[in-house]
């Protein structure tokens, strides 16, 4: 596993007007730069890695002004939300993470309105913490773990009004559209198609 480039890092840091940032692709990462290397003014960030060794949350939920968040390729086996963490962030998405267990502490992410979670299959169940957010309002689930349908903090969302929509089947006609603008993308600028996970 490597770190993030210092030419990467010293972007970051120097330029403090950044309020979008798209990363991609790692093809692993160690770690995360600490918060203090990113924009504090920071908005959206989408990062893609084929491997992210050390759990990404701790680092960017310190980041004040964080809207948008889509993180791909975390594979250590528990994620870990902090209370009074991402308290700006108001959309997540999560691809290919090895997740097992996601703690969610009470207060975290207090304004989030929409989650994603695409192919996460070896999570167990969802974050209770997920209950303690008053803003969520959509919740996607594309192929995900085999139980999602009996998950219970999933039903007390779905019973409390949050649009649940699961998609269990797999091929490239069903990816989340931020993954069809990426391959498109990488497409059209490089020539490269992705690895694919199915």
């Amino acid at each position: 596993m490597t770190s993030m480039p210092p030419e990467m890092i010293h972007i970051l840091v120097n330029m403090t007007s950044l309020v979008n940032v798209y990363l991609d692709t790692f093809e692993s990462l160690h770690q995360l730069p600490e918060s203090r290397h990113f924009p504090q003014g920071l908005r959206e960030l989408r990062l893609f890695a084929d491997a992210i060794e050390q759990d990404p949350m701790p680092i960017l939920e310190k980041l004040p002004c964080l809207v948008v968040l889509l993180l791909q390729g975390y594979q250590g086996p528990t994620m870990v939300c902090s209370a009074q963490g991402f308290p700006q962030l108001q959309e997540l998405e999560l691809h290919l993470f090895y997740v097992k267990e996601w703690r969610m502490e009470v207060k975290a992410m207090p304004k989030l309105s929409r989650l994603q979670l695409y192919l996460c299959r070896n999570m167990k169940k969802l974050p209770e913490g997920l209950l303690h957010l008053p803003s969520l309002k959509e919740l996607e689930l594309w192929v995900v773990y085999p139980d999602s349908e009996e998950d219970v903090t999933r039903k007390k969302l779905q019973g409390r009004g949050c649009k649940v929509i699961t998609i269990e089947r797999q091929g490239p006609t069903y990816l989340p559209p931020s993954q069809r603008r990426r391959e498109s993308w990488l497409s059209k600028e490089y020539g490269l198609r992705t690895t694919r996970h199915w």
